[in-house]
């Protein structure tokens, strides 16, 4: 865990040298380490108030690495869930660029984000900062990744909760959602079978 951290604080005093440095050289002492990286060491990462959260957003987005892009968007994850205030600071980035995000993995963990986001008991923080934001193109993204035939299962399961969170906003939702999610039952694995049944009871009981 210590040779990790060390990696990460060489990685930031690089960063805050230059910003003319090559960008792949300023990743290098994160990515070198990344294999001894293990998941208490990433909540310890999340936690750390001195490494800003755009750096773990921008890393999310790393496209020359897979897996340093997919740990930085479970850090991002992380502190979405147990640290909203701090999330807050990249909420408006998070959502504009959302429709850029092509690692499936980073998908997953950004939708679990987004159910925190529009779920109706988000914090106060969240539901303010949503309200400012397009919504539209928001629900547009989620609904091409749930019919994406390439999307995984792990993504559409969250994809048809939060756009069951966003019915109540756009009228086209409700039987779009219907229509696909009984669509993907068809021959849905065990995963989709179980979030899909119940988010179509839950489309049964929602006012027309």
């Amino acid at each position: 865990m210590f040779g990790a951290i060390h990696a990460l604080a060489y990685f930031a005093y690089y960063c805050s040298l230059s910003a003319r440095m090559d960008k792949q050289n300023l990743f290098d002492p994160f990515t070198a380490k990344k294999a001894k990286i293990k998941i208490p060491d990433l909540a310890v990462f999340a936690a750390d108030t001195a490494i800003p959260v755009t750096w773990w957003h921008a890393l999310s987005y790393h496209e020359q690495d897979d897996s340093l892009a997919f740990r930085a968007a479970w850090v991002l994850e992380h502190i979405a869930a147990y640290y909203p205030e701090r999330f807050s600071s990249v909420f408006a980035d998070f959502l504009s660029r959302l429709p850029d995000q092509r690692n499936r993995s980073c998908q997953r963990h950004f939708t679990k984000i987004l159910m925190m986001i529009t779920d109706p008991k988000a914090p106060d923080s969240y539901r303010d900062a949503y309200l400012q934001t397009d919504r539209e193109r928001l629900a547009e993204t989620v609904f091409g990744w749930l019919i994406d035939t390439s999307t995984p299962v792990a993504v559409q399961v969250n994809c048809l909760d939060i756009l069951y969170n966003l019915i109540a906003e756009f009228d086209w939702i409700k039987d779009e959602l219907k229509q696909q999610t009984e669509y993907l039952l068809r021959e849905g694995s065990a995963a989709m079978q179980s979030r899909g049944k119940k988010v179509l009871a839950k489309l049964s009981k929602s006012k027309p």
